[in-house]
């Protein structure tokens, strides 16, 4: 195999790699996300029951409601859980049948003799090299803003602040008169 064809493919190893991980990470900001959601309701569900005087409910009422609200969270959690490791895995799949292919394509590629076609090729390659490479700086952009997204959802650490851009204000139009002709018509 050539050097441009090995950086060629290993450029779309490195940019379905990056995608894979950013979907990861994304799945996994999802599934913190969540997490905070049921435990935060759960604080709030708990606090509210325990601090109110509600009439014709006893104590072991509310325990009861929270016990129960709490068995609900934790099958909701349960199943997140589950779900988005199937999501997962699927997603590692794709990724490892789509890396297999590009390998494979590339293997047979590098085993081809004729110059013709090797001409043909490293003009292809030469051509689609320029395009690869933005790829993988969008990739790895990607895979980062993923990574951002994370933190940010699952509240560890303070996210830096997002960048806005401030839009320039629209011109004011001027206000169009009507004529006496167009009023009478």
């Amino acid at each position: 195999m050539t050097t441009t064809q090995a950086s060629f493919s290993s450029a779309a190893i490195h940019v379905i790699g990056q995608y894979n991980d950013a979907g990861k990470t994304l799945v996994g900001a999802y599934r913190a996300g969540v997490h905070r959601l049921l435990g935060g309701a759960a604080s709030r569900y708990s606090e509210f029951l325990g601090s109110r005087q509600i009439p014709l409910v006893s104590e072991q009422v509310k325990a009861n409601l929270i016990g129960a609200q709490e068995k609900i969270n934790g099958f909701l959690a349960n199943r997140l859980d589950i779900d988005t490791g199937r999501i997962v895995s699927v997603m590692d799949r794709v990724a490892a049948g789509t890396t297999s292919g590009i390998e494979t394509v590339a293997g047979r590629v590098a085993r081809v003799e004729s110059p013709v076609v090797s001409s043909v090729v490293k003009t292809l390659n030469a051509l689609n090299q320029p395009i690869a490479n933005v790829s993988v700086q969008i990739a790895d952009k990607v895979a980062a803003g993923a990574r951002q997204i994370e933190v940010r959802v699952s509240g560890a650490e303070e996210a830096k602040p997002v960048r806005s851009v401030k839009a320039k204000a629209a011109a004011a139009k001027k206000p169009v008169r009507r004529t006496a002709a167009r009023k009478a018509a």
